[in-house]
């Protein structure tokens, strides 16, 4: 017992100096991720030269040349496997108030610097590259802060690993840059890329996100600026957390806060960025985040309100925190997850059918590729949203909040947040005589 105890302090010790010694090499490369460099990048993302970014608009085209030009200016080569830095996609627009959607041409942009030593791992820092573009008015959603902040934080800190490599010392795993289109629109550009990967989800070791990381919370009640906020990092991976925390301490050392760490937190953070797509996946993620304020989805949130001094600590912590893991000896470990419940198929499709409710409101449950799906009024089951098993008879939307009942007496009972509405099974229609 004692001899286990005292070889676990060794070699967490030899864990510990080996993170140091790469972190020590990382500090001269993090000089060359300053505020300066980030305000030049920022006022010319988020000017009105690129029409707020709106997915598969013309302000959008223009963004991604501008991550696409500045990446080969640095030399760090594309991502795709077709080598123009771009993975093209058509993404179905949802429409509103009984308008029919639409479909967009679009595409997420990936850069890559090669690990020396384990470059089949992957290291993916993303950020989402559309805003919510101009209103019927004409007005310009500059998106600064939501994503331009992350954006540009993904560009410098590009900038350092390629240094460190131009000299040398370039990560031992691969590290990927992933700038996702259609965040805006249902996390789309992510969802495009979990389900059609380029480099293998089971080799991908992490997934570091980047949403709004230039502004402080005017709700958070704690006053000193340096901080951060962190979802996800030991949701799915303790050694993620330990890494992450440890990483912060030896360098920038500023307030990690897990005040939106929960998944049940009404605010739902965790679910609304592109992170949750890896996360689903099975993949370690953190999210980094820094709050919301008056001028979120606003034509206000400009870059003249980022504090760069903020930014530039924020990134150099992301930076950090990439470096660590792509250069250390092993992987990251996964925490083991519960086993999902599985149902028959035959049994799923007892649930299925149309339900109303007293109000006149209806509900389709379907099963898709072998899931239970739910279908509001008025969509396509193109749009259906799937359901998890969660016990008998009883089924869950994580990312919504939303938990589903059935009844033996064929009834649904809805329940998202404090709403609950019973919905009842409409019959089919009898038979047409032939």
């Amino acid at each position: 017992m004692t001899k286990n105890i005292f070889s676990f302090i060794v070699i967490s010790l030899i864990a510990i100096n080996f993170s140091f010694s790469q972190l020590s090499k990382a500090k001269k490369f993090a000089k060359s991720i300053s505020a300066e460099d980030l305000s030049e990048h920022l006022y010319t993302y988020a000017s009105d030269e690129f029409e707020g970014r709106d997915t598969g608009k013309e302000g959008q085209k223009k963004a991604v040349e501008y991550l696409r030009n500045y990446y080969k200016s640095i030399g760090v080569e594309a991502g795709d496997p077709d080598g123009d830095y771009f993975q093209s996609m058509s993404l179905k627009m949802r429409g509103r108030r009984g308008k029919p959607g639409t479909t967009v041409d679009t595409e997420n942009v990936i850069a890559i610097i090669k690990g020396s030593e384990k470059p089949e791992e992957y290291v993916i820092l993303s950020a989402h590259l559309d805003h919510v573009g101009i209103d019927k008015d004409g007005e310009i959603y500059n998106g600064a802060d939501d994503d331009g902040s992350g954006t540009v934080a993904l560009l410098e800190i590009a900038q350092a690993f390629k240094k460190a490599k131009d000299k040398g010392k370039g990560p031992k795993r691969s590290v990927v840059f992933l700038h996702v289109t259609g965040e805006e629109k249902g996390l789309l550009g992510s969802k495009y890329y979990t389900d059609n990967p380029i480099y293998p989800l089971e080799n991908t070791v992490v997934n570091l996100n980047i949403d709004m990381i230039g502004r402080i919370d005017p709700t958070r009640e704690a006053k000193n600026r340096d901080y951060i906020y962190l979802i996800g990092s030991n949701h799915d991976s303790n050694d993620l957390h330990n890494l992450s925390e440890e990483t912060n301490t030896a360098t920038v050392n500023m307030t990690l806060d897990y005040r939106f760490n929960d998944k049940n937190d009404p605010n739902r953070f965790y679910y609304r960025s592109d992170h949750y797509n890896f996360a689903k996946n099975g993949i370690p993620i953190i999210f980094y985040f820094t709050g919301t304020h008056e001028d979120y989805h606003k034509i206000t949130d400009t870059p003249d309100k980022i504090e760069y001094d903020l930014l530039e600590m924020r990134s150099k912590l992301i930076f950090y925190t990439a470096w660590n893991i792509a250069n250390r000896d092993r992987r990251l470990i996964v925490d083991p997850k519960p086993e999902k419940i599985a149902v028959p198929l035959d049994q799923l499709k007892k649930y299925t059918g149309v339900y109303s409710n007293v109000q006149g409101g209806e509900m389709k449950i379907i099963v898709v590729k072998g899931n239970l799906a739910m279908v509001p009024a008025g969509r396509s089951n193109d749009e259906a949203m799937v359901l998890e098993a969660v016990g008998d008879h009883k089924f869950k939307m994580t990312m919504a909040g939303i938990n589903i009942e059935f009844f033996r007496d064929k009834k649904m009972k809805f329940k998202m947040g404090e709403r609950e509405i019973i919905f009842d099974l409409i019959p089919p229609p009898p038979p047409k005589n032939k």
